[in-house]
C-alpha cells in the first residue's frame, strides 16, 4: 500500500537527526514516529494519516459517532449526516491545535496538512478538534494564548479584557464578549478593512469556543483551496457528550474506570507510578485523575483522595470536596451542563483509543497516548475491565500519530504567506514546494519540539 512504512535510507540525514536519536533512546513514541518514516514524501506521510475503511464499527465508535451527531445538530450543522458516515468509514480526527483563529499560523498549518492528507487518501470529510480547556494566556513575550492574534504583522487581543483580566482564565469559562481585535502591538492595520479580519470583527461570543468555530468556518470557506471536502470542527464539549454516553452504560469500560474501586485504585496507582517515572516526557504531575470542575472562570483540578467505595474527590488546591456527587447521574450530569470536563486521559480514551480512532496530534501526544495506553493496559492485566477486543484495540499501534507543524518548519518566504493569510493567497505554492520532500527534510531541525530537552535531560538521555 501506498505510504507503509520500510527502513530508512541511513544515508539520509536532516539537522533533527540528533534530536530524533535522543528521543528514541528515551523511549520517545514521537521518535519512534520520526524515524519510521523519514525517508518518505511529506505526501506518503500524510496519505498514510488516513485509516482504511473499518467494518463493522464497533460499539465505542458508534458511540462517538452518536456524540458527533449530537454536537453538530446543537451548533445547527446541517452537515451531521456526513460528518458521521465520515467518522464510520475512515475513523480519525485531527486533535493538533488549542483553541485558536485559522489566522494563527501554526493552526492554519496544522488544519492545512490534516486537509491534504484527507484530499490524498480520498477522504468525503475532514474532522478536527480543538482544545477549549486551554488558559487564555500561554506565555507574555509577545503574548500569546487563544485570545491572542498574530496577523499581518500585527499582534492583536480578539476580546476587550485586560491581560490581568485573562491572568488564569480557560478559554470555555469566558463570559459573552464581542471580538473587537485590538492592536497591541506590530505593522498598522485596519480590521474592518481586512477581507478576512473585517466580517468577524463585532461578532458576539456568547460561548468562546462555538464562536470561534463559526469563525473559522468562515475564514476556511474563503480561502484559495479545493472546498470539495468540508471541514467539519468540534470541540471539548464533543469528548463531554461521548464521556456522558459512556458514563450511561454501566457495562462501559470507562464508567467502571471511574465508578468500579478496585478498577479506578488499581488505574490510578499506576497512572500516577508511569507519570512519575523519569521516562514521563509528556503528561503533567498537575494533571487531574479523571476531570476538571469549572469554578467561575476557571477550571480547577479534581483528585482522588484514598482507596475503595470510601474514596473522596477533592478540588486541588484547596483539597476540598467536590461540590456535587461523585456519580454516575451527577457526573453526566455536570458534563452536559459544562461544569466538568474530561481529563486528556478521559477525552483519548473515548475519542480514540476504545473506538480505535487515529487521533492526529502534535508532538506531545505521542508520548502522553502511550503513556495512557500503557496504563489502560496494565490496569486491565491487574484488574480484567476491557472485552478482549477492546484491550486488542488499545494494543494496537498507530492510534495517535503525528501532524501538523512539525511536519513542515517553513522557510521565510512560506512563512510569510501564511502570516499575511488572505483570500487571494495561492496556497497550492506550499504543495509545490514541499509536499514531495522526504519527511526528514520537511521537519527542518523540529524547532518546535525542542521543550524536550530538559526533559531528555532528567532522564539522562543527555548531558
Amino acid at each position: 500500500m501506498p505510504g507503509t512504512p520500510v527502513e530508512p535510507d541511513a544515508q539520509l540525514r536532516s539537522p533533527a537527526d540528533p534530536f530524533i536519536r535522543q528521543l528514541i533512546a528515551a523511549g520517545s513514541e514521537l521518535g519512534r514516529q520520526l524515524d519510521r518514516w523519514r525517508s518518505h514524501s511529506l505526501r506518503q506521510y500524510l496519505r498514510s494519516l488516513i485509516p482504511d475503511r473499518v467494518e463493522p464499527p464497533n460499539p465505542h465508535l458508534l458511540r462517538l459517532a452518536d456524540a458527533l451527531e449530537r454536537y453538530l445538530t446543537r451548533h445547527g450543522d446541517g452537515r451531521a449526516e456526513l460528518a458521521c458516515e465520515g467518522l464510520l468509514a475512515a475513523p480519525v480526527i485531527q486533535q493538533a491545535d488549542h483553541s485558536n483563529l485559522l489566522l494563527d499560523a501554526e493552526t492554519f498549518l496544522n488544519n492545512y496538512l490534516f486537509h491534504l492528507a484527507c484530499r490524498e487518501a480520498g477522504s468525503p470529510v475532514a474532522l478536527v478538534s480543538q482544545c477549549s480547556r486551554v488558559s487564555c494566556i500561554w506565555k507574555r513575550g509577545p503574548f500569546a494564548g487563544p485570545v491572542f492574534l498574530q496577523t499581518r504583522g500585527a499582534l492583536l487581543r480578539v476580546f476587550p479584557l485586560s491581560n490581568r483580566q485573562f491572568k488564569r482564565v480557560a478559554f470555555c469559562c469566558l463570559p459573552p464578549l464581542p471580538m473587537t481585535f485590538d492592536q497591541m502591538a506590530g505593522e498598522p492595520l485596519t480590521v474592518a478593512a481586512d477581507p478576512l479580519l473585517g466580517p468577524l470583527a463585532g461578532t458576539l461570543a456568547t460561548e468562546a469556543p462555538a464562536a470561534y468555530r463559526a469563525a473559522n468556518d468562515q475564514v476556511w470557506n474563503r480561502l484559495d483551496l479545493d472546498h470539495g471536502i468540508p471541514r467539519v470542527a468540534c470541540d471539548d464539549s464533543l469528548a463531554s457528550e461521548c464521556l456522558a454516553l459512556h458514563l450511561e452504560d454501566p457495562a462501559s469500560p470507562v464508567h467502571r474506570l471511574l465508578f468500579d474501586p478496585p478498577v479506578r485504585d488499581r488505574f490510578l496507582a499506576t497512572k500516577r507510578e508511569l507519570v512519575a517515572a523519569p521516562d514521563n516526557l509528556t503528561v503533567s504531575h498537575a494533571s487531574p485523575d479523571f476531570l476538571w470542575l469549572r469554578d467561575g472562570s476557571r477550571l480547577r483540578k479534581v483528585t482522588i483522595e484514598g482507596r475503595g467505595a470510601g474514596a473522596l474527590a477533592v478540588t486541588e488546591p484547596d483539597r476540598k470536596p467536590l461540590p456535587l456527587p461523585l456519580t454516575p447521574e451527577a457526573t453526566v450530569a455536570g458534563l452536559r451542563h459544562g461544569r466538568l470536563f474530561g481529563d486528556l486521559v478521559l477525552e483519548f480514551a473515548v475519542r480514540c483509543l476504545l473506538p480505535g480512532a487515529v487521533a492526529i496530534g502534535g508532538t506531545s501526544q505521542q508520548d502522553y497516548v502511550e503513556l495512557f495506553r500503557r496504563a489502560l493496559l496494565e490496569t486491565h492485566r491487574q484488574v480484567p475491565f476491557l472485552d478482549p477486543e477492546d484491550a486488542e484495540r488499545i494494543a494496537s499501534p498507530g492510534l495517535s500519530r503525528l501532524g501538523g507543524r512539525p511536519l513542515l518548519e517553513l522557510d521565510e518566504q512560506a512563512a510569510e504567506l501564511i502570516a499575511d493569510l488572505r483570500p487571494d493567497t495561492r496556497l497550492a505554492q506550499l504543495e509545490e514546494a514541499f509536499l514531495d520532500l522526504p519527511l526528514e527534510t520537511t521537519i527542518g531541525s523540529l524547532e518546535c519540539a525542542s521543550y524536550f530537552e530538559p526533559k531528555l535531560r532528567r532522564a539522562g538521555v543527555v548531558g
